[in-house]
């Protein structure tokens, strides 16, 4: 494969400091200040977290073109910022530490372990593998909010009066010890979990939610977008406006049992009103959806999601943020190829990914190829895997973008005769692209990677990496399963760039084993830089292992040597990180959201359900040590 060419050709960097980005582009005058405080941003707050954050991606340095037409998206003004924010509070620290500011003996706190915080029954089933909760908090500039922060977890089981499909939770800073939002314990509340923050059974094919959701970007996230799916009916993509409490059991402010049904609206759901909106996504019988999440366009209030037949669809009026919405509910938008539907290819969708630059639409086919759509139709493919011949050669997850670098990733469990499983890079053209073998090929499916900070800084530094898991030696039963008698040996990877930004051929200049036996299938991989301490962190799971199968490691300096793990069912859904708080002051503030995959009904870990089973789980950020 030839080599990709970066939007523009060999960007040249522009260091600029996130905090004034948006004054810079606004013309505003930027004033100096020697105050610690994290710049207030309004634009970026509140802030959401979900799927998409993993997906389309920013560096924090790129020419000036670029940045500027990355700022469209408010991902990119929340993922700066969030940066920004942990900075600043990064040099306070380290400026009252060296010069013993605050109260007597008081030093700042090392980093805390990870721990279970709490585990929440999702009853049947919880959030699908490689699918993603979504975190939303009230106000990235202030104290976290135990009332008004919440974390929404899709369940892939069809609901009823007692079995959510969708459901959320607040008074996340919670845990056994000195969590930030822990109550005095009642014959209601165990004083050191989540609540209930509401609880849904949204149906109008009898479905389950498959896929991730993703919130809208107002004050309050009043309104949830997801999709409703069942098999042999076409899906549906609901706009959900909730109202607090709605589900909550009094008697027991963790049971999840209690889902309310929200009133149909056929107009723009009002926010707190319990109600929700109903679109058919086409009408084959083939066109549910098992992989596709919605991805938001907030600027235009539009929405992109494919089905597994196929096809792609642009929706607007999603959360009706435009004047021009006047109230309507979410419809096809007519302007967007033929009826706001248009056939990309003839095999499940990934979630698509909206490039804000070019105004493309990135997504991922069963049948092993990366899509480029415009308004103009599919302009542009790249062959990835063999999805046509083996296994394991779809693509799955949905690419990541980086908007900035003009760069597309995308990932196949199978490529160049099952010899083994690929990650390709590709200009945003897909004019050319670049593989890098990743294991062994046609074992289990591969999920997506993830850079890390020394990327987001600049992608032609040399400890720019992008990590991502595989199967490295040995062959795994087929299905792709946890047998106990296995001899597959599994590990991470990290693959490494050269000077102009292009990742380097071959196998990767980094791989660390990570066991060998049950454990083959890697959920996505999750980095977060918490800027307030200072440090890098990756967290992974390796799925179908009842062993330990929740593992972090800190990437700071590089690639790590070791790692640390505990065990959460069969391994976990994608898994969210939200603050960069400083749990010094808000102890268990910084956090990691998944669903334990299987996990029993106690959620405790001592025996897994076998059948299909679900927690919602958090974690405290730091790792295992």
């Amino acid at each position: 494969m030839t080599r990709p060419r970066a939007r523009g050709g060999r960007f040249a960097l522009l260091l600029i400091p996130i905090g004034v980005l948006p004054l810079l582009f606004s013309g505003q005058q930027v004033r100096r200040s020697t105050s610690f405080n994290p710049p207030v941003r309004r634009l970026t707050s509140p802030e959401v977290h979900d799927w998409s954050n993993r997906h389309a991606i920013y560096s924090r340095t790129g020419t000036a073109q670029a940045l500027e037409a990355a700022r469209r998206d408010p991902r990119a003004l929340a993922s700066w910022a969030e940066y920004d924010r942990g900075q600043a509070q990064h040099r306070l620290t380290a400026f009252a530490a060296r010069f013993r500011i605050g109260p007597a003996g008081h030093t700042p706190s090392r980093i805390t372990p990870i721990q279970r915080d709490w585990s929440i029954n999702l009853g049947t089933a919880g959030t699908a593998a490689a699918m993603f909760p979504a975190k939303f908090s009230f106000d990235v500039t202030a104290a976290p909010n135990c009332t008004s922060d919440f974390v929404v977890f899709p369940i892939n089981a069809v609901s009823s009066s007692t079995q959510p499909n969708i459901v959320a939770f607040n008074q996340l800073y919670s845990g056994t010890g000195s969590g930030y939002c822990n109550r005095t314990a009642t014959s209601s509340d165990t004083g050191v979990a989540a609540e209930v923050f509401w609880s849904y059974q949204v149906s109008s094919i009898g479905g389950a939610v498959t896929t991730s959701p993703v919130i809208s970007s107002d004050a309050t996230g009043g309104k949830i977008a997801f999709v409703e799916s069942l098999a042999n009916k076409p899906a549906h993509f609901h706009v959900l406006a909730w109202r607090a409490n709605d589900g909550k059991k009094t008697t027991n402010l963790q049971d999840v049992t209690g889902p309310v049904a929200p009133t149909l609206v056929t107009a723009a759901p009002v926010a707190g009103s319990g109600t929700f909106t109903d679109l058919a996504l086409g009408t084959v019988t083939t066109g549910s959806d098992t992989l596709s999440s919605p991805f938001i366009d907030y600027l235009n209030d539009v929405a992109y999601v494919g089905n597994d037949a196929g096809v792609l669809y642009r929706i607007k009026n999603v959360f009706c943020t435009l004047p021009s919405c006047a109230g309507a509910q979410p419809s096809l938008d007519a302007s967007w190829a033929t009826g706001g539907a248009r056939t990309v290819c003839t095999g499940k969708l990934t979630g698509p990914v909206l490039d804000t630059a070019n105004s493309t639409v990135y997504v991922g086919c069963a049948d092993g190829k990366l899509y480029a759509v415009t308004t103009s139709g599919v302009v542009a493919s790249l062959k990835v895997g063999d999805g046509t011949s083996q296994t394991y050669g779809a693509i799955i997850d949905p690419p990541i973008v980086d908007v900035v670098n003009g760069y597309v990733y995308a990932v196949s469990g199978s490529a160049n005769n099952a010899a083994n499983a690929v990650l390709v890079q590709a200009p945003v053209s897909l004019a050319s692209s670049v593989a890098v073998p990743i294991g062994k090929g046609n074992q289990c499916n591969l999920h997506s990677p993830t850079p890390n900070n020394a990327y987001f800084t600049s992608i032609t530094a040399s400890g720019a990496m992008m990590y991502i898991g595989g199967v490295s030696a040995g062959t795994v039963p087929q299905p792709c399963s946890g047998s106990s008698n296995s001899t597959a040996t599994v590990a991470l990877y990290g693959v490494t760039f050269t000077a102009t930004g292009v990742i380097k051929s071959g196998a990767p200049a980094n791989s660390l084993a990570l066991g060998t036996g049950p454990g083959y299938e890697f959920a996505p991989m999750t980095e977060f830089y918490n800027s307030t301490t200072a440090n890098d962190w990756l967290f992974y799971s390796a799925i179908q292992s009842t062993q330990t199968n929740v593992a972090s490691s800190e990437i700071t300096t590089g690639f790590p040597t070791a790692f640390n793990a505990v065990t959460e069912g069969i391994g976990t859904s994608g898994i969210i990180v939200d603050n960069n708080a400083n749990t010094t002051t808000y102890p268990q503030a910084a956090s990691i959201y998944f669903n334990a995959l299987h996990q029993n009904t106690a959620c405790n870990n001592n025996t897994v359900n076998t059948a299909t089973g679900g927690c919602a789980v958090k974690l405290t950020q730091a790792g295992l040590n």
